[in-house]
């Protein structure tokens, strides 16, 4: 029931007390933007051309014909008595690489935010679940809370995130700022969660990956 507690023995979980199960865990290279992309040596995502980044999957077994199958351990399946096949499956916080070239944190929640300065002034803020996959939950909100340039003078601020015009981002201006400058964010994911505060300090303007 909770896939993000890992340790390398047997026994309980510590959040729910049910038993642990074994899992094999493997380091591949996948699609920033198509997880479901296995690869095994660095390259060039298929789908988007990017360039593959690393991230941990769980590594299982199962029948070319009956998906439902999950083995720890290669051999034969039990059904129809065919050799298994590798399954790779995401697995929480097994990537935690930027997506757009921003600056990526785990929050309390265990889900992520990434925040990208692509312009003078503006700001952009993605959501992503346990999973690192894009999404803005409901009762979503962030602000910009202060703002520092390159004098290192702090400014308070409440700048709101809002949806931009095209695609899952939210974005935020600071009029007039430039490099290098540090804005100080702060988000709540649920409306029944409290505020988490993230600080970002860019000396570049982000780029998205080529």
């Amino acid at each position: 029931m909770h896939a993000e507690v890992v340790t390398d023995t047997a026994g309980s979980c510590p959040i729910c007390r049910m038993s642990l199960v074994a899992v094999r865990l493997d380091s591949v290279w996948s699609c920033q933007l198509h997880p479901e992309v296995t690869k095994f040596e660095p390259g060039r995502c298929p789908v988007d051309g990017r360039t593959l980044v690393q991230m941990i999957k769980a590594l299982s077994f199962t029948c070319p014909v009956h998906p439902k199958i999950n083995e720890l351990n290669r051999g034969r399946c039990p059904i129809d008595k065919r050799p298994l096949v590798a399954k790779y499956s995401l697995r929480p916080h097994g990537d935690h690489n930027p997506k757009h070239g921003g600056q990526f944190f785990m929050a309390p929640n265990n889900w992520h935010v990434e925040v990208t300065h692509p312009s003078v002034g503006l700001f952009r803020l993605y959501v992503y679940d346990d999973y690192s996959r894009p999404f803005v939950p409901k009762g979503f909100g962030g602000r910009i809370v202060s703002a520092a340039d390159a004098t290192a003078k702090t400014i308070e601020v409440a700048i709101p995130f809002k949806p931009a015009l095209t695609g899952a981002v939210l974005e935020a201006r600071v009029a007039g700022l430039a490099l290098p400058a540090t804005i100080a964010v702060k988000v709540r994911f649920q409306t029944d969660e409290p505020e988490y505060r993230f600080d970002f300090p860019f000396l570049t303007y982000s780029k998205e990956p080529a």
